[in-house]
């Protein structure tokens, strides 16, 4: 055993030994006695301050751990080890760029060493650099075919660069080389629920923990997969499980986090989430979810610090675009020519663009708006003041020339709570054109909207057409198709529900022409949507609203986490189906809803 300066002394060797004997029996709390009785008495032991780093990153403790490896390597430089640990905790603790260093270094002072290659491979891996990864585990395949874990690995840097059979293939060749590992079983798992076969992962996962009933990262993954196939309750007892074993891993406090966001139970989410980011502050995932409750929740300052993490969230990831010019912070005075760029989904921009009337009477500057086309009519009758620029898949070669000054993310605009003001402005003689075609003597005119596009939350905020059904026992009210993308067989549903009270205005064109959908929705008394653009549009327009809210990881933060109104809409009503998803009972109710409205309106 090592030791900087002088032998150790036999006591002091015993200790090192016993702790040693007790990490590897999993008795952790002794071991780390042990390991700093033998440091308080010879600060200088390179051995021990090694094993006493790796046990606080097997629990968890990275933050700890670094300050005495960095310290070791400072008296030690050359030890190839000590780089190697020092690689490992700051991956855990999800500093990556000097993590990469770190294990650069180690390679250079151990070419061929194969723990070297994995963790500069990992390294690699985990700062996105798919390509480098690869190609650093099939370096180490190379010299050693039988490591399971490069296999794993090179699997997934496979998945990431698309291509899933290879990726399976390599997963499945770690397990038949090691088919007793539960790490094996458990990163196949992984792989299965990253295509979203979560009934496969969930066998895996359950024979990893069959191998290792104490597996957390086990318990970790298959509280995931539970959480997405709406077991909530669940996912959230084996999180739990999770945090307890691993003695509060930050990826255990994270899962119980992500189990109680999804069922609504934000307080509690949030300590969770600063439980995980207390331990791993640069984990852009945790920061992403706690973004999301926090602002749920109407944390609006903390929320927007952490939202700004998500260029560095892993799924669904999002493209930052480059400029020629620097990226305004948002602090000082505003430059003077500013370019503002589009993100996300439309939905996002319209919540974001309630922040756009501040901005623009913040200064004496010129704000140019790259976004999307669709939105530029609607935008150019309610800013005349802005300058507006089509979104484009590669920018447009007339805005790069133009002498601008800084740009800004659309997302990185809001600061505080949100304005709650409408907006935009309609078309006001096409909407009144619309009215008086759409209506038949003192009826209700309702919009409906019962599908989101979004490609990974879609599905789970929608609702089939005959979900609609009590709406056709109000004869007060005649129902107007807002649906962009509605098939011929949806129109044929509501038409045989709700008959000549069902309109489908073939001369709007809801996906493409927003400004006509705009006019639309000023026609009516009432818009009656899931959340989607549809939704978003009514109420930057200051129509009034009924939201059919979505439960679990569909819900968005602009919902808020109870109640029936939301700071974001002010004319906005939120329906809940509760944590039961009861879609049957919530559509009576507006039902019922609606036909006190309508009572109220004839009186």
């Amino acid at each position: 055993m090592s030791k900087t300066g002088r032998q150790m002394d036999p006591a002091a060797l015993e200790q090192l030994q016993a702790g040693l004997d007790a990490h590897r029996r999993g008795d952790l709390v002794q071991a780390e006695k042990l390991y700093r009785a033998v440091l308080a008495a010879a600060p200088e032991t390179l051995d021990a301050t090694n094993l006493l780093a790796r046990l606080l990153m097997q629990v968890g403790r990275s933050a700890e751990a670094a300050p005495l490896l960095r310290h070791a390597l400072d008296r030690a430089p050359g030890e190839a080890g000590l780089w190697l640990s020092y690689t490992e905790c700051l991956l855990a603790a999800g500093q990556v760029v000097p993590a990469r260093e770190a294990a650069e270094t180690a390679r250079q002072l151990a070419p061929n060493d194969i723990e070297a290659l994995y963790l500069w491979s990992e390294s690699q891996r985990l700062a996105g650099a798919w390509e480098m990864a690869a190609g650093g585990y099939r370096q180490l395949l190379a010299i050693r075919a039988d490591h399971a874990g490069a296999w794993l690995q090179l699997g997934d840097c496979l998945r990431r660069l698309g291509d899933l059979p290879a990726a399976l293939a390599a997963a499945n060749r770690a397990l038949n080389l090691a088919p007793q590992a539960p790490e094996c079983h458990n990163n196949l798992g992984g792989l299965l629920a990253a295509q979203g076969d979560h009934v496969a992962a969930l066998e895996r996962f359950e024979q990893a923990l069959r191998l290792r009933p104490n597996y957390a990262l086990a318990l970790i993954n298959k509280s995931a997969s539970l959480r997405e196939i709406g077991q909530g309750a669940a996912a959230l007892e084996l999180a739990r499980q999770a945090v307890q074993i691993s003695q509060g891993h930050p990826d255990a406090w994270l899962a119980q986090a992500q189990a109680l966001h999804v069922q609504g139970a934000l307080p509690a989410a949030i300590v969770a989430y600063r439980e995980a980011l207390s331990r791993r502050p640069q984990d852009a995932e945790a920061q992403w979810n706690y973004a999301l409750a926090a602002l749920a929740q109407g944390d609006f300052v903390n929320g927007w610090l952490s939202y700004r993490w998500r260029w560095r969230k892993a799924e669904p990831p999002l493209p930052h675009r480059s400029w020629p010019w620097p990226e305004w912070s948002g602090e000082g005075e505003l430059p003077r020519n500013l370019l503002v760029w589009g993100e996300q989904g439309l939905g996002d921009r319209l919540l974001f663009l309630q922040f756009l009337p501040e901005l623009l009477t913040a200064g004496n500057g010129t704000v140019t708006l790259e976004t999307d086309p669709r939105l530029i009519p609607l935008l150019q009758r309610s800013f005349p003041q802005l300058q507006l620029a089509a979104e484009q898949p590669q920018a447009d070669p007339a805005l790069l020339a133009a002498r601008l000054d800084a740009h800004l993310p659309l997302g990185n605009l809001p600061r505080g709570a949100p304005p709650g003001k409408a907006y935009l402005r309609a078309d006001t003689a096409r909407a009144a054109e619309l009215s008086s075609r759409y209506r038949r003597g003192g009826e209700t005119l309702v919009g409906l909207s019962w599908r989101s596009a979004n490609p990974t939350l879609g599905a789970a905020k929608s609702i089939n057409p005959e979900a609609l059904a009590p709406l056709a026992e109000l004869p007060g009210c005649r129902f107007v198709n807002l649906q962009y993308g509605a098939t011929e067989t949806e129109h044929a549903t509501l038409k045989a529900m709700l008959g000549d009270r069902y309109i489908h205005d073939p001369a709007i064109d809801a996906q493409n022409d927003l400004d006509g959908l705009a006019a639309q929705i000023e026609a009516l008394d009432l818009v009656l949507t899931v959340s989607n653009v549809t939704a978003h549009l009514a109420g930057a327009l200051g129509q009034a609203v009924w939201l059919l809210a979505p439960e679990g990881k569909s819900r968005f933060f602009y919902l808020m986490g109870a109640g029936e109104g939301t700071p974001w809409y002010p004319r906005m009503r939120i329906f809940r189906p509760g944590i039961t998803g009861d879609w049957p009972g919530l559509l009576q109710s507006v039902a019922n809803s609606l036909e006190s409205l309508e009572k109220t309106a004839s009186r």
